[in-house]
């Protein structure tokens, strides 16, 4: 009997833990895309947080360890490469934004925000309030005044701009928003994220399968992340700088179609096994051999073999040749990868492209190293420390 309560309430204790769990994940879906970017910039700038922390402190400083080392090597971690990176990477979206709405016809995400802010500025008043200045509206009496508000026109007008205005206020704060979880999340993640992973498996892995795992599945992710997604992103970034700089000086008959546009996606080729990139830019090359042998320009091919040598040299060489030697060996099948990028934004969304990386590597890693032990029993070769956290 004493026994049977003592189950009943470890039933009760592990069904309200569940409830708890099942609350927290609830709240941390809907902010899914921000937290799987924020895991994306962990890994990301994790290695320089290491190459800070390993540097030697000065002689007078040895003999004491700094109270808040960590959090100041998260700070500088942040402040010398997450900022500008977020900064290159807004300023990006905002070249690119704009082409593949142009590409669309104008019908693409936030033509309808932008298209109503449009409305709201001087072009879009009404006629009651064109030609107005502060001085003509004091001078007016009461009756002029409130035959203008009175106006349908202008009533309709100022709803208008404060739904705009409302509209404005609401996306920055949304961003905002996003803007600090994303920070915050990166921080703690590199002051914290080995100590919680340390906590729980002193805690609840008592056989060391899950230490297993949890190493296994960090070493990809790191390489994965880390090498293939931010030589990605900084290939995209570098060729939309190179093919808008090209655009400035080339002859617009062979000029680049929408320059920021193939820049981005010239990053988002570099994640295809094999050709890479080439498949983005050879192409284009050969519509401007087109457009420069019916031209009739004779200079102009000259900027079309320095379309193709800055694309070589500059955007595919020079970026793998810096982030690759980081890119620790893969156990990841490379088409199984190729298809997580090319499925996981069409299944989640634009953040997709991390997502479906990070869920390829726990499945296959489950079936690695988990489903043995689970079929089997037999415990695979355990990992002799967490050297990644």
């Amino acid at each position: 009997m004493k026994y049977d309560a003592a189950l009943r309430r470890r039933t009760l204790f592990g069904l309200g833990g569940l409830g708890l769990l099942a609350a927290v994940v609830f709240v941390l879906i809907q902010f899914e895309a921000t937290l799987v970017f924020a895991i994306f910039l962990y890994y990301a700038s994790r290695p320089i947080y290491r190459k800070l922390d390993n540097l030697s402190l000065p002689s007078r400083l040895q003999s004491r360890r700094l109270s808040y080392r960590r959090q100041a090597l998260a700070v500088t971690t942040i402040a010398m490469f997450l900022l500008p990176f977020l900064f290159l990477l807004t300023y990006t979206l905002v070249l690119v934004v704009p082409e593949i709405q142009r590409l669309a016809g104008g019908s693409g995400p936030g033509a309808t925000y932008f298209s109503a802010l449009q409305s709201v500025q001087g072009s879009g008043l009404p006629a009651p309030l064109v030609g107005l200045e502060r001085g003509d509206i004091l001078t007016m009496n009461t009756e002029e005044v409130t035959a203008i508000l009175d106006d349908p026109a202008v009533q309709t007008w100022a709803e208008r701009t404060a739904a705009t205005l409302i509209n404005s206020v609401g996306i920055a704060a949304d961003a905002a928003l996003h803007g600090f979880i994303l920070l915050a999340g990166t921080y703690y993640l590199l002051t914290d994220g080995s100590r919680l992973v340390r906590w729980f498996l002193d805690n609840f892995d008592e056989s060391g399968i899950v230490e297993s795992y949890a190493v296994a599945v960090d070493d990809e992710l790191s390489s994965i992340l880390f090498g293939n997604i931010l030589n990605a992103f900084v290939t995209g970034i570098i060729g939309i700088l190179v093919f808008s700089a090209y655009n400035l000086v080339a002859p617009d008959a062979v000029n680049v179609p929408f320059a920021p546009l193939v820049g981005a996606l010239t990053g988002a080729g570099s994640l295809i096994p094999v050709v890479g990139m080439k498949i983005v830019y050879l192409p284009v090359g050969v519509i401007l051999a087109v457009a420069a042998v019916t031209s009739g320009q004779p200079d102009a091919f000259g900027f079309v073999i320095l379309f193709l040598v800055l694309a070589f040299v500059v955007v595919d060489t020079i970026p793998d040749f810096m982030i690759r030697p980081y890119v620790s060996g893969n156990r990841t099948h490379v088409g199984l990868l190729m298809f997580a990028y090319i499925l996981g934004p069409i299944v989640f969304g634009f953040y997709g492209i991390f997502l479906g990386p990070i869920l390829l590597v726990l499945v296959a890693q489950f079936a690695r190293t988990i489903a043995p032990y689970v079929l089997t029993g037999s415990h695979p070769h355990r990992q002799s420390n967490l050297s990644d956290y």
